[in-house]
């Protein structure tokens, strides 16, 4: 009997509803997990009379009549809604907020997660704790600066030392007073870097020429260095007045190490002298000592010597199609023909979603909806359960009708 057949097409669908309901309540406290649903669809029908047009007014049309032989799983849906963040405390701990994907390399394959647990390992690499893949970004060059329009590479964590900077430059700040008499002296001291880390200490002397010019001169261990003069205008700022210090190093770092002096920050007032070194660009050797990972996904690195810089950027993967790709396992999926290819793409641009650090992102399964589904897909399997037995019943009365 067709009613069977019927009945058993609902027998499988709803089994494979309770399948996919019972993986959503076991993946509850998965990270990154996407729960899913069935989507249903009516199959053929027997058309036992077909339609007719009405005839004047004599006659009315009439409908077609046709009957379902029963109903098939159309689609199973990921449902792509956003997750609740726990935090963990752990830096290296990733979540998306918005749209994307975090890209992984695994065995030669790109694969896609929003499962952010992610941890340095013995090479520096920052790879998936569950699986090893390693997080593809785009690394920093040795000045900071990231090129996301660059190819993208696994990401590696720099271990060794940062190399010292040599200063280069000086910058002298702050105010000479104005009521000195012509022949006062100012002294000031300032630290300077060598290119091996070693640290120099610059004392500089200026002394009033005249009611705008003030003569300095530098020296290094009692040695002179340089020397120059710094004009100032009416109202007390800068002129003009540039300079270099020349210094003769016997440390084994590179000499004379050659430093420029910038004085536009100067002024001279009726207050109080207060000029000083405001900044000088070198620094020493030091270690990394911490990483951070801020809101677009550049990771940066905190060194011994007091220096942050940019050591990377996480790349968000984003596709026309996310429901289109293919769940391979692993919390990872894969691109495929309906998923379209991926736009790779910095957090927070482009509608990739932005990256919230130090926490991860929580299955979206809702257990009182999937409980809820688990009754209806026993009650609609007892159903359809019911009419093979009616079906089987009257299939009996009618082999009786030969007795």
């Amino acid at each position: 009997m067709g009613v069977m057949q019927t009945a058993l097409s609902a027998l499988r669908a709803y089994e494979l509803m309770l399948s996919v309901t019972a993986n959503n309540l076991a993946n509850l406290n998965t990270p990154g997990y996407k729960s899913q649903s069935l989507h249903f669809l009516d199959i053929f029908y027997q058309t036992l009379q077909g339609a007719t047009a009405p005839k004047g007014e004599e006659q009315g049309g009439q409908n077609p009549i046709q009957v379902g032989m029963g109903v098939v799983v159309g689609a199973v849906i990921t449902r792509g809604s956003q997750g609740m963040v726990t935090p963990t405390g752990v830096p290296t701990d990733l979540s998306l907020i918005g749209n994307g994907f975090f890209a992984v390399a695994k065995e030669g394959a790109v694969l896609f997660t929003r499962d952010g647990a992610f941890r340095v390992d013995a090479q520096g690499n920052l790879v998936h704790v569950g699986t090893g893949a390693r997080l593809l970004g785009w690394m920093a060059i040795e000045s900071g600066t990231i090129r996301t329009t660059g190819e993208m590479q696994p990401i590696r964590i720099p271990q060794g030392a940062m190399e010292a900077r040599a200063t280069s430059k000086v910058r002298i700040g702050g105010n000479l007073d104005a009521r000195d008499k012509v022949g006062t002296t100012r002294e000031v001291s300032f630290t300077v870097i060598d290119s091996l880390g070693s640290e120099h200490v610059v004392r500089m002397e200026f002394t009033k020429r005249a009611n705008n010019q003030w003569d300095w001169r530098a020296e290094l261990e009692g040695l002179e260095v340089g020397t120059g003069t710094v004009t100032f205008g009416a109202e007390g700022k800068w002129v003009e007045g540039t300079g270099k210090l020349f210094l003769p190093l016997t440390n084994g770092a590179g000499s004379p190490q050659e430093i420029s002096l910038d004085f536009s920050g100067m002024t001279q007032l009726s207050a109080l002298s207060t000029v000083s070194a405001v900044f000088q660009d070198g620094f020493p050797a030091g270690v990394l000592e911490s990483i951070s990972v801020d809101a677009r996904g550049v990771i940066i690195g905190g060194f011994s010597n007091g220096i942050t810089r940019p050591l990377a950027q996480v790349a968000v993967a984003v596709f026309a199609n996310p429901e289109g790709l293919e769940r391979v396992g692993e919390n990872m999926f894969k691109a495929s023909s309906n998923s379209g290819l991926p736009r790779w793409m910095p957090a927070g641009e482009g509608g990739a979603g932005r990256i919230q650090a130090g926490g991860l992102e929580q299955s979206n399964v809702d257990i009182a909806k999937e409980l809820t589904e688990v009754l209806v897909a026993q009650r609609s399997f007892q159903a359809a359960a019911r009419v093979i037995l009616a079906a089987d019943e009257m299939t009996q009365e009618a082999l009786n009708l030969r007795r």
